[in-house]
């Protein structure tokens, strides 16, 4: 590494003396007085240029140092800490070196480096009071929480950061404020938020003209908008990043954009094109020597072949992902390269092999506490074991699945409460402090009042008048600020309530309205649960806007056949739930069937693409026959939940109803429900029937035998 310390001597000693003692030989006291200044001067001249020229030089290499970190964050990391032991550099190029020491190790598993970093950027807050510490400590435990899938306690650190980045902070570290706070908002799911600022990281990048940084940032936000399902704009800010990318020809940068360029094709229904990208985004990282983003890099190929069902290919590759993982500590590598082989090993009928995979994925995340991503492990564990036949293991991981979405939307529902009533809180505090201030001032006003005695008692009176006005029209300005404040609180409650893309209620209203509902635990009603046949195909021949353009339609046409009161709720990706008052068995028949036709009766036609689309149901109306026996919310949809893949691993476009159960107490309910096909066998369930559209509706035991 390039050191400086030469720099600051030179003639800054004996160099400069020397000069001074060769130009006053000879000179008369004035000139040689003269001569000694104008040397003294050339020396203080060349010190604070030399000075100049290792800042600048020492600038230059924490630049260079960060791009290399991209690539080799770790041992990057350790040359910045030798150079910051070194104490090269003024204050500010220390503390830079160390916000990008934390960087680096925050995007790697280092988190105790990491948070060690932190806490010296904190003590240099303390020692300095520089706030540009203070923001960058937040920014490290950021991105380490992120890392570790705790993307709300991530969001929070990121915004505090964010707040606390003084108005004088560099573009630069700004800039990087910004891509963190992107990602993360990413995290949250809060896709409008990141692209708004990924277009403000955009123009800082575009600012600074370095081309890796303006092809990252146009990666990024690509990324942000495939995310947000705009794939038209993703795929050419992509293309842009690409040209960038590629005139630069640094490895690192085209890893990065190659990556991008994959997950953009596959959203478009591209898979050969996804594929080939990805192939090439190994290869970058390769020769870039970024171990950690290639091991990443290969887990993910897995998933291309998954989705073609190449299912021994995709094994191959996620076991060749799995040892520089671990080797590298990628718990985020090694979670995607286990739930892949997982899903391989059961796409090839190694069941039992399958699971034990997918769990050791799902105990990484358990680890790490992503709850988001044990639920989306085990919604694809239960996909894979239908499509391989095994039913009970299907219901047995969607059920995990939903009980721990039950959690993330608990834990959500909690966090926005605890905000709200701080906000509210703080809001309140604040117009008491100042109805505080106003009194004091208003005592201070009369007891000055008092020491003027008879002169002042006019201006006294006028004075508590006025007083009594403002004091009036204070509280009445509080009041009025309550009110608004409750109203965007109602506001934000309902708009928290709806599925964005469906206009239906989400699962939080669902819970809201069960808590009305089925307020003593015992649900009284009827449920239906439907389920869009092979969903995931739509959504990876055509893409994810022909999928979306399927979910809006059904959404409209089940509006269309269900009346005003009964709740419609977007209970998952592709699952719909409808809650209607308890009908007799009949109607709740007649009912179900006009779903199956409403759904199944016409395609969906979206840019000039006709997709036939069909549901599968499973209802029951609660308390069930012929016990009565009263049961929560949560094991009714169990139970439903079961119903419906009941009915599509019985070939789909149906309905199967659960008309009468025995079961006298609730352990007895959930293991009757747990195996519901068995308990119809042996007579400890009746269930009924219903064919979809273009299927002979038979509503007998016997239909029942033969679709078994």
């Amino acid at each position: 590494m390039c050191r400086f310390r030469t720099l600051k001597s030179g003639l800054c000693g004996a160099d400069m003396r020397s000069m001074a003692s060769l130009s006053l030989r000879a000179r008369s006291p004035v000139a040689r007085w003269q001569a000694w200044l104008a040397a003294v001067g050339v020396g203080l001249a060349l010190c604070a240029a030399a000075a100049s020229a290792a800042a600048q030089a020492l600038s230059a290499q924490l630049l260079e140092l960060e791009r290399a970190g991209r690539a080799k964050p770790q041992a990057t990391a350790a040359e910045l800490e030798r150079l910051i032991e070194s104490g090269q550099g003024d204050a500010a190029t220390q503390l830079d070196a160390l916000l990008l020491q934390g960087w680096l190790l925050a995007n790697v598993p280092s988190a105790d480096q990491a948070e060690a970093v932190a806490r010296v950027l904190d003590a240099r807050f303390v020692a300095d009071k520089d706030p540009l510490a203070r923001a960058a400590a937040l920014l490290v435990r950021a991105r380490v929480a992120e890392q570790a899938g705790d993307s709300v306690r991530a969001g929070a650190l990121i915004d505090e950061a964010l707040v606390r980045l003084p108005a004088d902070a560099t573009a630069l570290n700004r800039l990087r404020f910004l891509a963190a706070q992107a990602h993360i908002r990413n995290g949250l799911s809060k896709f409008e938020d990141a692209i708004r600022i990924g277009h403000e990281a955009l123009t800082l990048a575009d600012a600074r003209g370095e081309a890796w940084r303006r092809a990252e940032a146009r990666a990024d936000l690509a990324y942000n908008y495939q995310l947000a399902k705009q794939n038209a704009r993703a795929a050419s800010l992509n293309q842009e990043a690409l040209s960038i990318a590629q005139a630069d020809g640094d490895p690192m940068t085209l890893a990065r954009v190659a990556t991008t360029q994959a997950i953009v094709l596959d959203a478009l229904g591209d898979l050969d094109g996804g594929r080939r990208w990805s192939l090439a985004a190994i290869d970058y990282a390769r020769k870039a020597g970024a171990k950690y983003e290639e091991s990443l890099y290969l887990a993910n190929l897995a998933d291309s072949y998954l989705k073609k069902g190449e299912f021994a290919t995709a094994l191959l590759h996620a076991q060749q992902a799995l040892p520089p993982a671990r080797e590298l500590k990628n718990l985020n590598a090694e979670m995607v390269a286990l739930a892949n082989i997982g899903l391989a090993q059961i796409g090839l009928g190694e069941i039992d092999a399958g699971k034990a995979s997918l769990r050791r994925a799902v105990d990484i995340d358990e680890r790490r506490g992503s709850i988001t991503g044990m639920a989306q492990t085990y919604l694809e564990m239960g996909q894979a074991l239908e499509r391989a036949g095994d039913l009970r293991g299907a219901i047995d991981a969607l059920h995990q699945q939903r009980t721990l979405e039950d959690q993330v939307l608990t834990r959500n529902q909690q966090k926005a409460i605890l905000e709200l009533q701080e906000a509210f809180d703080n809001g309140r505090r604040t117009r008491e402090l100042e109805l505080l201030q106003r009194q004091s001032a208003i005592q201070g006003e009369q007891l000055h009042a008092r020491t003027l005695q008879q002169r002042l008692w006019a201006l006294v009176a006028v004075c508590g008048l006025l007083s009594l006005v403002v004091a009036a029209l204070l509280m009445r300005r509080v009041r009025d600020t309550n009110r608004r404040l409750a109203d965007s609180n109602a506001q934000l409650k309902a708009h928290a309530e709806i599925d964005p893309l469906t206009g239906l209620s989400n699962r939080r209203h669902f819970q809201t309205a069960m808590r009305q509902l089925a307020a003593d635990g015992q649900f009284s009603g009827t449920i239906f649960l439907a389920d869009i046949d092979h969903f995931k195909r739509i959504n990876d021949c055509w893409g994810h806007a022909s999928g979306d353009a399927v979910l809006v339609e059904i959404a409209r046409r089940l509006r269309a056949v269900l009346r005003e009161p009964d709740l419609i709720v977007r209970w998952g990706g592709e699952e719909f739930l409808v809650v209607v008052r308890a009908l007799s068995p009949e109607a709740v028949e007649a009912l179900a069937q006009r779903m199956l036709d409403a759904v199944g009766a016409a395609p969906v036609v979206h840019e000039q693409r006709v997709m036939a689309v069909t549901a599968s149901i499973g209802y029951a109306t609660f308390p069930i026959e012929p016990t009565l026996l009263a049961v929560s919310w949560e094991r009714a949809i169990n139970l439903i939940d079961t119903a419906l893949y009941l009915a599509k691993a019985h070939g789909r476009n149906r309905a199967y109803g659960v008309r009468m159960i025995n079961a006298n107490d609730a352990d007895r309910f959930d293991a009757v429900a747990r195996s519901l096909e068995a308990a119809w066998r042996t007579g400890d369930v009746a269930l009924t029937l219903l064919e979809g559209p273009g299927r002979d509706a038979e509503f007998t035991a016997g239909a029942l035998a033969q679709a078994a």
